[in-house]
């Protein structure tokens, strides 16, 4: 991440005391920029919309090899966890 946005909690799902957790699998480009986002798992759509919000608003370094920046893949995890 170059800036990372953190996911706001569904009011809905707030207000209800469910707790989710959602996976996603992100494709970068060279420039950094989210080009493909994936759910692979998702406890309820609410809690899929607002990770898919969080990673679209971020900002992303691009990966680089043999220090130039390439294009990759990554699985980011999301766990939405009411504190008492």
């Amino acid at each position: 991440f170059a800036r990372k946005v953190v996911p706001i909690y569904p009011r809905r799902a707030r207000r209800m005391g469910r707790e989710g957790f959602v996976l996603l699998r992100l494709t970068i480009d060279s420039d950094g920029q989210v080009v493909n986002i994936e759910p692979l798992e998702a406890e309820g759509k609410e809690f899929e919309e607002a990770a898919i919000k969080a990673v679209k608003d971020s900002t992303f370094e691009p990966a680089t090899k043999n220090g130039k920046p390439v294009a990759c893949r990554a699985v980011l995890p999301f766990r939405f966890s009411i504190t008492r």
